[in-house]
């Protein structure tokens, strides 16, 4: 078992010029090897925010992936952010994100990353509407409450295809459990993955997207844990607090360090244990407490 960064958590790019090519230079994220060597984590969980992996030069992914290995570190996966493959998206969007699955699956490959995270769910613009109305619904857009059959069997194309690509360097397809997606239960996760039927699509049990899926989410975290853990090589992990409002049936969510959120880790790790689980779990926060108390490193986290 390993611990990575998500380097979603970092700002994308702290030049104008890393900003117009789409990601940092070695002496940009020479900082961040240094931070991530020194907390103890293992290496990073790559996010298209901070390394535009889609352009990105086939030639830059290698260096990254060199670099890396030359620290003692390792890229733990790609995560791709919210490409919806299915219904209510447009046949156009679908049709892009299709391509860009594909690129990030060669991405992987050339980094030496070996698997690619992936969450299925709509960009707000996409399926007309706003940030704030995707999570804590009653009913929420792009849901698997909404799916219909078809949704889930173009999925199953859509990955099937994708599996085949990856199949000579053994690249894992992992789906994330994200809210406004057919895969935001465990139900949802583990029909898709029967159709699928193929060894290399796994599961990311994020019990923070669990609850942000729906007003109230049906069952808790730790039933998440035991259904996914055979089927679970890569872990995001964040913490939250929920506040319901019941007269309009909605809830919100405030980020909060690990160890002070609804969620007990260390049982959910226990849990994901004993079910088989021994991949790697990626610190994703979204908080302003200080690192320090917010994201231990990989020392510390497990014990």
């Amino acid at each position: 078992m390993k611990i990575v960064f998500c380097t979603l958590t970092l700002s994308p790019y702290r030049s104008p010029e890393a900003a117009e090519r789409g990601y940092p230079l070695a002496d940009e994220r020479k900082p961040v090897w240094d931070w991530l060597v020194r907390h103890g984590f293992d290496g990073i969980d790559l996010g298209e925010t901070w390394f535009n992996f889609y352009d990105a030069p086939d030639e830059a992914l290698v260096e990254l992936g060199e670099e890396a290995r030359e620290h003692g570190l390792e890229i733990g996966g790609l995560t791709v952010l919210r490409k919806i493959i299915t219904w209510p998206a447009p046949e156009e969007v679908r049709a892009t994100n299709r391509g860009l699955l594909r690129r990030a699956v060669k991405a992987a490959q050339l980094a030496g990353a070996p698997l690619v995270n992936m969450s299925i769910s709509p960009q707000p613009w996409e399926v007309g509407v706003r940030e704030q109305d995707l999570r804590g619904q009653s009913d929420p857009v792009g849901s698997s409450l909404r799916a219909r059959d078809e949704d889930y069997e173009e999925a199953a194309g859509v990955l099937k295809a994708l599996a085949r690509e990856a199949e000579p360097e053994g690249t894992e397809l992992t789906l994330e459990l994200h809210q406004n997606s057919i895969v935001d239960t465990p139900g949802g996760m583990l029909r898709l993955i029967d159709l699928v039927g193929h060894p290399l699509i796994k599961a990311n049990p994020d019990l923070g997207n669990f609850y942000f899926a729906y007003a109230t989410p049906e069952g808790g975290w730790d039933d998440v844990c035991r259904l996914l853990a055979p089927h679970t090589n890569f872990w995001h992990v964040k913490n939250i607090q929920r506040i319901y409002f019941q007269e309009e049936d909605r809830a919100q969510h405030i980020n909060a360090p690990l160890g002070e959120g609804m969620i007990d880790y260390r049982r959910a790790l226990r849990i994901l244990r004993d079910g088989g689980f021994d991949g790697y779990i990626s610190i994703e926060l979204a908080t302003p407490i200080p690192s320090t108390r917010s994201c231990p490193g990989s020392d510390t986290w497990t014990k």
